[in-house]
């Protein structure tokens, strides 16, 4: 099945005629067989280019193409008339979250700017007050005979099975049967989503020419960095200041989580540097049950500026405690 022509020449279903034209122009340059001699995709590529721009290029083949959709029915029967255009294009927003909104998930409105049926025309795509024409192709009768091949009747390709063509475009939608308009949207963003993360809301996009039906509109999340976490996947990373004597001796200490503070038990004897571990601290997986580690680093604060009699403590201690292995 040939792909949309408006995939191909990546625009889309709102573009204007010179948006058409500049979009061929620039993806021939990128694929011309004269550049790409020796690749055989690109050549692939460029003839699809081209008969998507013979079709888009043409006012009239594209209103045929926008109306007929991306089904076409058998050719051994008359088609029914075409109730509605080609399925819409999809929309896309960009949605800023603080990291707490991403962490627990959020229903958000958006202002979607999106093509919807034209009110001018009611989606028609012709003037208002107009009359339809009887089609000239198939003469009023929505079916056209084939001259080769097996014999029978087919939808007629110029008004679609319909019989009749609309006279003039409107003005407000030049005869698209769409033109732009703003709408709210509510979105479900679910919690454990990060940057670039991509949640699909089933027609809610842009509406298709000639009473199409909408296509999806794609919410595309950002999320602001936090001061206090790193991360990595669904685990997150902090850090924590201890004292030497926190380090030695063993304590605990609160620290900062998703949910508030919790206590991470520091072992006597914890290093400069080492990581502690609180399970099921992290972000909500987005992929499957459950949550995230957090992994807290641990920094020993070296005092600074002591008085004279802790200094003698310290030299007192450091003539106590055993000397390293390697040391003199």
């Amino acid at each position: 099945m040939a792909r949309d022509y408006y995939a191909v020449l990546e625009v889309g279903a709102g573009a204007t005629p010179a948006q058409v034209r500049r979009a061929y122009q620039r993806l021939a340059r990128r694929y011309s067989p004269d550049v790409n001699i020796w690749d055989r995709e690109a050549r692939s590529l460029f003839e699809e280019i081209v008969q998507a721009y013979r079709v888009l290029g043409d006012p009239t083949a594209r209103a045929v193409y926008d109306r007929q959709g991306r089904a076409r029915p058998p050719a051994h029967r008359r088609a029914e008339p075409s109730k509605g255009g080609r399925r819409g294009d999809e929309a896309h927003v960009v949605l800023p979250l603080t990291f707490a909104q991403a962490a627990s998930g959020v229903s958000a409105e958006l202002g979607v700017d999106r093509l919807s049926p034209c009110g001018a025309c009611g989606a028609t795509g012709g003037r208002p007050g107009s009359a339809p024409e009887i089609c000239a192709h198939c003469g009023g009768t929505g079916s056209v005979w084939r001259e080769s091949g097996p014999r029978g009747g087919e939808s007629c390709p110029a008004c679609l099975g319909a019989g009749r063509r609309v006279s003039e475009p409107c003005p407000r939608c030049h005869g698209r049967g769409v033109s732009t308009a703003r709408a709210v949207v509510r979105a479900a963003i679910p919690a454990g989503v990060d940057t670039g993360a991509q949640v699909r809301i089933p027609a809610e996009g842009h509406a298709g020419p000639f009473g199409g039906p909408r296509g999806d509109l794609v919410v595309i999340t950002r999320v602001q960095p936090d001061p206090s976490f790193s991360r990595k996947g669904d685990n997150l990373h902090s850090e924590v200041t201890i004292t030497i004597a926190e380090a030695v001796l063993g304590a605990r200490v609160s620290v900062r989580t998703l949910d508030g503070t919790a206590e991470l038990v520091v072992p006597s004897g914890t290093q400069s540097g080492q990581v502690l571990r609180l399970r099921s601290r992290g972000l909500p997986r987005l992929a499957g049950e459950g949550r995230g580690d957090l992994h807290v680093t641990v920094r020993v604060q070296i005092p600074r500026g002591l008085d004279a009699r802790t200094q003698e403590i310290f030299r007192e201690l450091g003539r106590l405690l055993p000397r390293q292995e390697g040391r003199p």
